[in-house]
């Protein structure tokens, strides 16, 4: 019987290394003579830079050393790459973080088991003054109730956000950008840490920082973390739109926690998409699509290897390592990393407000296959055909049709569905861009107005949805979604939330669609789907008022919740 390969986020942990679970690795550039002098120059046009008229993203942008220029194709064998390896290396960070671990339910855990569980995690409710504890069939007894109380799920008792011996301890890398201290690496290196730390190498040394996290980008695996230090090494950054098949690449990076280890390869393909190595899964199955360009490769890339830089032979990073497809979990020869240009303009969204802002057509596109393309008498293939068109979308205000064939936008030619989505993405909302379609054997041009990408369409619970999502009213795009408090995001109640979770039209405010299981907030009984009309006993009508009036408060919110027709009062600590 035939195994079949399996996509694996190269995600690095100690407890993961013994279980064997796959990693990501960097390439490792080849050694050439030294680079010419940096000149700053613009991202390519299918991720543009960040606004210009922000002064934040300004300076940070002057801080970065770009070098655009094209590699030397004299053929000739390169007998070492000592030189680029001496260059990346100083740039070049380990990443250590720390996830408290999460207890299963009990209805997840086989009877014969949850002995073992109730005495690791501990029992339900922990010590309990008016009974509970274990039978003698080591079972957690159930403590008598109160009266007026409902008889509440017996659950293990989630461990301590800050118990160490209850942490799941991660590594992986990164790569520093800026002299003061920000770094590239990947979102699933840091993602639901409670600590990070960086370990930075000068001088024959190490050095040890903690690290806070700028941004995090779920749908391309970007994230972006910052150190407290001055004076250190930043990367050069090269142009991965000039990157060819073939072309030398070197991965740098702590595979297996073997930390400034560089492996040699090639450049095996570009532009692979639609291998579902990144989105946001939500919990239940589904999985929102992210945005996936990878560069593959088969530089050696193992657990650890994560976030780490792919650089070209003359040291310049064209990629970030992420992930890679293999049977057993460790290398194959087939690696998969994030082009440098994607991953810069994310930052660069993230450095404004931690989150990033993308453009909204208002489609639903499939391949132009050969069936597709014969049965809408169309001679050739390549090209993304119109499905749905959104009702008040940009797209519909621009005339697009359905059946419309979209062979071209903002001067970028379209052959596949996944380019049109990235490319797309990549432009910044208030963007007026050109649309080539071919409608009943002719070519026309169409300009359109985008949007901002509702935050709906990024819901994990608006995957597997039908339908086009609505985009808000201008400038509402960031003020849809938001953390209220400590371990509790909520979003603005819209029409489509408000029929998905049956809540009465008399009912107003932020519906919570996530709760961290180990915050304060849940222990003292907020839930997803709840409604929260008031905040400090003042009524919220969207998530960004909600939050304002949170931050208002030094040590506790008065929450008055609605919650499938009962209404009650929560105090939440907030810090």
């Amino acid at each position: 019987m035939k195994t079949q390969p399996r996509l694996c986020i190269a995600f690095t942990c100690a407890g993961m290394l013994v279980s064997g679970l796959p990693g990501v690795h960097a390439q490792q550039p080849g050694a050439l003579p030294p680079a010419a002098p940096t000149q700053p120059v613009a991202p390519p046009t299918l991720m543009p830079p960040a606004d210009s008229k922000a002064p934040l993203t300004a300076d940070f942008s002057a801080k970065i050393l770009r070098d655009p220029s094209s590699l030397p194709n004299n053929g000739q064998l390169q007998m070492s790459y000592a030189t680029v390896v001496e260059k990346i290396l100083p740039s070049v960070v380990t990443i250590h973080s720390s996830t408290p671990i999460k207890a299963p339910e009990v209805d997840q855990i086989p009877p014969q088991l949850r002995p073992f569980f109730y005495r690791f995690f501990g029992a339900p409710g922990g010590p309990d003054p008016f009974g509970g504890g274990m039978n003698e069939d080591d079972e957690p007894a159930p403590a008598p109730r109160r009266r007026g109380q409902p008889q509440q799920p017996q659950r293990p008792q989630q461990p301590a956000p800050d118990d160490d011996a209850h942490q799941s301890q991660g590594v992986g890398s990164g790569m520093i950008i800026t002299p003061d201290g920000y770094i590239i690496t990947n979102n699933h290196v840091v993602a639901d840490a409670k600590k990070i730390e960086v370990d930075v190498d000068a001088n024959g040394s190490t050095k040890t920082y903690r690290a806070t996290v700028i941004g995090t980008d779920p749908l391309t695996d970007v994230a972006l973390i910052k150190i407290d230090a001055t004076g250190l090494i930043p990367a050069t950054l090269g142009d991965s739109s000039k990157l060819r098949v073939g072309d030398i690449v070197l991965a740098a990076g702590a595979p297996m926690e073997l930390s400034r280890s560089v492996t040699q390869g090639i450049v095996s393909a570009l532009g692979r998409s639609n291998e579902g190595i990144v989105g946001k899964g939500n919990g239940r199955g589904g999985r929102v699509q992210g945005y996936e360009d990878f560069i593959q490769t088969d530089a050696s890339i193992n657990p650890g290897n994560s976030g780490g830089p792919l650089v070209d032979a003359m040291g310049r990073v064209v990629g970030i390592s992420t992930a890679i497809l293999s049977r057993t979990g460790m290398n194959a020869g087939i690696g998969f990393a994030i082009p440098i240009n994607m991953a810069l303009h994310i930052v660069e969204d993230l450095l404004d407000d931690g989150a990033v802002q993308r453009g909204f057509l208002g489609v639903q596109i499939t391949d132009l296959d050969g069936a597709l393309a014969e049965r809408l008498g169309f001679k050739e293939q390549g090209g993304a055909v119109v499905m749905m068109v959104g009702a008040g979308s940009p797209a519909e205000k621009a005339g697009i049709q359905l059946e419309d064939i979209i062979v071209a936008i903002n001067n970028q030619r379209v052959d596949s569905s996944s380019r049109l989505r990235l490319i797309v993405s990549g432009t910044k909302p208030g963007s007026q861009i050109p649309i080539d379609v071919m409608r009943g054997g002719k070519r026309l041009t169409l300009n359109a107005t985008l949007e901002a990408l509702p935050e709906e369409a990024l819901s994990e619970l608006s995957s597997g949805q039908r339908g086009i999502p609505r985009p808000g009213a201008p400038g509402q795009a960031k003020d849809n979604v938001s953390e209220l408090v400590s371990g509790v995001t909520v979003q603005t109640l819209t029409p489509a939330l408000r029929e998905r979770h049956d809540i009465p039209d008399n009912v107003t405010g932020v519906i919570v669609t996530k709760v961290d299981a180990d915050s304060r907030a849940a222990a003292m009984g907020v839930e997803e789907s709840d409604v929260i009309s008031h905040v400090n006993r003042k009524p919220v009508t969207n998530a960004a008022e909600a939050r304002t009036l949170a931050k208002g408060s030094d040590k506790t919110v008065l929450l008055r919740v609605w919650r499938k027709g009962d209404t009650m009062l929560l105090m939440i600590g907030n810090n």
